[in-house]
C-alpha cells in the first residue's frame, strides 16, 4: 500500500493538531494584517478626502485672488490716468455726463447702459 494518508485499513487518517497549526497561524496572521488595513483606511480616508477638499477649495481661492489681483492693478492703472492725464480725466467726464465737444459726434452701440 501507498504511505500517505491513510491508515492500514483504508480509512483516511486524522490529522495531528501540529499539522493544523501553520495553517492557522497564516489565518489568524492574515486576519490581522487584514484588521490592521481596515484600521488604516477608516482612520486615514476620510482625513484624505478632506484634504483633497481642501486642495480644490485652495486653487478656487488663489484663482479668485489672481481675479482680484488683476482688477486691483486696472483700478491703479485708471487712478493714475485719471490723476495725470487730462485728456483722459475729461474723456471719462464727457462720457459719464453724456457731453460732447463742439463738432463732436458720439456713437453709442449696445443696450444704451453706462458703465459705472
Amino acid at each position: 500500500m501507498a504511505q500517505g494518508h491513510t491508515t492500514q485499513h483504508g480509512a483516511p487518517r486524522r490529522r495531528s493538531q501540529s499539522e493544523y497549526l501553520p495553517v492557522a497561524m497564516r489565518v489568524v496572521s492574515s486576519l490581522i494584517v487584514l484588521c490592521a488595513l481596515l484600521t488604516a483606511g477608516f482612520t486615514f480616508y476620510p482625513e484624505w478626502v478632506r484634504l483633497s477638499d481642501m486642495k480644490r477649495e485652495l486653487a478656487k481661492q488663489k484663482d479668485r485672488l489672481e481675479d482680484l489681483q488683476n482688477l486691483s492693478q486696472a483700478r491703479e492703472q485708471e487712478i493714475r490716468l485719471l490723476e495725470n492725464d487730462r485728456e483722459y480725466l475729461e474723456m471719462i467726464a464727457r462720457d459719464r455726463l453724456d457731453l460732447m465737444k463742439e463738432g463732436e459726434t458720439i456713437f453709442r452701440f449696445g443696450n444704451g447702459q453706462h458703465k459705472s
